[in-house]
């Protein structure tokens, strides 16, 4: 719980410093915290490229699909029956699964271009996940924090609607960062990560020539789907933790005691103690217990956080899974747009204008503005949905297709990103209030 401490004696200037440097290692700590746990969790295991349904910044992506492109499968399949044959410790599915996992992409992309491929090819997606995470937990931090010394209240509780609201600033922050590598991300098709492999040994320079690619324009391509669903959903998300974290298990804690001091009170009075009594009165005013260790209370706020942060998880992953995926058809209509007007920009002859009968967007002539296009582009996407809708008859069934596998793979990491969150934020103002401008 963020409780603020007001500066007396003219420190306010050091203690907004104070304040700023604290949440920007909060946020760091618990970006990194939460990457590495989604790693460590993720269960992306199986080969064939059609099956991989990584999020939006898996960071063995990139290796997977070039590892994979790159064996001869029924070579591959001799070699790994004879390794099974010569080593006999494992079932040959289980191992198949272990070279295919996390751990065993990394090991063999070590072992094929050495140590060179961490600083190439993974630390590109780790460093751009890190600086997102980074920019949603200190925005949610910074925002919390200002609305909270607005509102002058002196609850340690805070207060639900400004906890939606600084989520709702965290999300459209994030959006704003993510929106360019979602547009590469999107963009890159398996054919064009292998075809990069051979030109490219480094990511930076292909994100680089990439973005160049696409453009200002395209990179915010959709941003407005985007910017809703990271709103709506980290408001939900921030939101539905602090509140079992704090007022829920407040008022569980607050219930408790209530109930164990009525069930003392009704054991220890006698017939007697109802008769006014001033010496019995003043002894009884002078007696103070304890209903609820300081350890008890401790497990029971621990226990609220970890299903707080579960709870949480789920719930943005109900939330933005439909806009997600509503996001990359709209992002996979944009590329081919793209590559429509690329084509178009080849040809040195004036093209009139052409429109697609089953399609609203307007492609003119190369000069074209392509702001007009993108600007069309989102009554055409929402057409499509509701043509699925029409021939599906399921539009509910289509939307959550794959919901749940890709919400095992993704509450670990976020629920250990909120916990994270939790623990370092108490440490680092239990840590302020011992010594406070130290």
């Amino acid at each position: 719980m963020i409780t603020s401490h007001a500066s007396t004696d003219g420190s306010e200037p050091s203690a907004t410093s104070s304040t700023a440097h604290r949440t920007s290692l909060i946020g760091a700590l618990t970006a990194g915290g939460r990457s590495v746990v989604y790693q460590l969790t993720s269960f992306y295991l199986r080969t064939p490229l059609k099956l991989f349904r990584p999020a939006r910044f898996d960071y063995l992506h990139y290796l997977r699909v070039v590892l994979t492109g790159e064996e001869k499968k029924p070579l591959n399949e001799v070699e790994r029956q004879r390794r099974f044959k010569r080593f006999n410790i494992l079932n040959p599915k289980y191992m198949y699964y272990l070279e295919n996992s996390s751990l065993g992409i990394l090991m063999k992309a070590l072992n094929k271009y050495g140590w060179k491929v961490i600083p190439d090819r993974i630390l590109p997606p780790l460093v751009v996940n890190s600086a997102a995470g980074v920019i949603l937990y200190t925005s949610y931090l910074s925002a919390l924090t200002h609305f909270a010394n607005v509102r002058d209240e002196k609850s340690p509780l805070n207060n639900p609607w400004d906890i939606w609201r600084s989520g709702l600033l965290a999300g459209a922050a994030q959006a704003l960062v993510s929106s360019p590598i979602d547009a590469i991300y999107t963009r890159s098709s398996t054919n064009e990560l292998l075809s990069s492999a051979q030109k490219y040994d480094n990511l930076w320079l292909y994100g680089r020539d990439k973005l160049k690619e696409i453009g200002l324009i395209g990179c915010f391509g959709g941003y407005g789907i985007t910017l809703f669903k990271e709103s709506l959903g980290f408001a939900v998300y921030f939101t539905t933790f602090e509140l079992i974290k704090g007022q829920l298990c407040q008022s569980l804690i607050n219930t408790i005691k209530h109930y164990d001091k009525l069930k003392y009170t009704i054991r220890n009075t006698k017939l007697a103690d109802l008769l006014p009594r001033k010496s019995s009165q003043s002894r009884k005013e002078e007696v103070s217990m304890e209903f609820m260790s300081s350890k008890e209370e401790k497990w029971f706020q621990r226990t609220f956080t970890f299903g707080g942060g579960i709870t949480a998880a789920f719930l943005l992953q109900v939330v933005q899974f439909p806009f997600s995926k509503i996001q990359k058809v709209h992002l996979s209509r944009l590329e081919a747009f793209d590559i429509y007007s690329r084509s178009l920009l080849k040809n040195s002859e004036t093209v009139p204008v052409t429109t697609s009968p089953s399609i609203k967007i307007r492609v003119r002539s190369p000069n074209s503005r392509r702001l007009h296009i993108y600007y069309n582009s989102y009554m055409d996407t929402f057409e499509h949905i509701l043509f699925i809708h029409k021939n599906t008859n399921s539009l509910l069934k289509w939307i959550y297709r794959g919901f749940v596998r890709n919400t095992l793979a993704i509450i670990p990491g976020t629920t250990a990103g909120l916990l994270l969150l939790d623990y370092m934020r108490n440490s680092v103002e239990e840590t302020l209030i011992q010594t406070p401008f130290a």
